[in-house]
């Protein structure tokens, strides 16, 4: 018979896994205490919950949610990051600390209901972010109305700049329209 307390680690998972945007599994073996403290540390700045869970746990908290199908791939040493931010964040944090310390090793993600292998999950680390990309497209949609303002005050600098000398040439006239005469023979 189930314990309460594991009855209720089980619902809390459950939870984490239905309200996730990605949720990336990794072999954590070959970090010490000290680089899996770090590790998580780097994950919590980033908004990612890092957590080891033990398998059985685990599988039984994924039943009946999204991630449902990374049942599988709960065997040995297992961690679990979860962002409810993002759809790479979680993979771009893991893959830049394994860059350093040659761990984490990917085993598989969820990430808007679809199941990818490590190959995968790395790929999505190397994608820029969802707001990245959105700035981007907005720059590019903004970048041709700012092409089309600069030539347009561009036109107008231009017959401001006839114009000021149109008037600086008038008022450099004599009045009345006589050009004055010098010279000799004059009178």
């Amino acid at each position: 018979m189930a314990r309460p307390e594991k009855l209720k680690k089980v619902e809390e998972l459950a939870q984490i896994f239905n309200e996730a945007r990605s949720i990336v599994l990794n072999d954590f073996t070959g970090l010490n205490v000290e680089k899996l403290s770090e590790l998580r540390k780097q994950c919590r700045e980033s908004g990612v919950d890092y957590r080891v869970i033990k398998n059985t746990l685990a599988r039984r908290s994924v039943k009946g949610t999204p991630a449902e199908e990374l049942e599988p791939h709960f065997d040995g040493p297992t961690a679990v990051a979860v962002s409810n931010e993002s759809e790479n964040i979680a993979a771009k944090v893991l893959a830049k600390f394994a860059e350093e310390y040659e761990a984490p090793k990917f085993k598989a993600a969820i990430v808007e209901g679809n199941v990818i292998d490590a190959k995968q999950v790395l790929a999505l680390a190397k994608l820029p972010s969802r707001e990245e990309l959105l700035s981007k497209l907005l720059g590019s949609v903004k970048s041709p109305g700012n092409s089309l303002v600069s030539v347009l005050q561009g036109t107008v600098r231009n017959l401001l700049y006839v114009v000021n000398a149109i008037i600086e040439k008038k008022q450099s006239e004599p009045a009345g329209g006589e050009t004055p005469q010098t010279g000799e023979g004059s009178e």
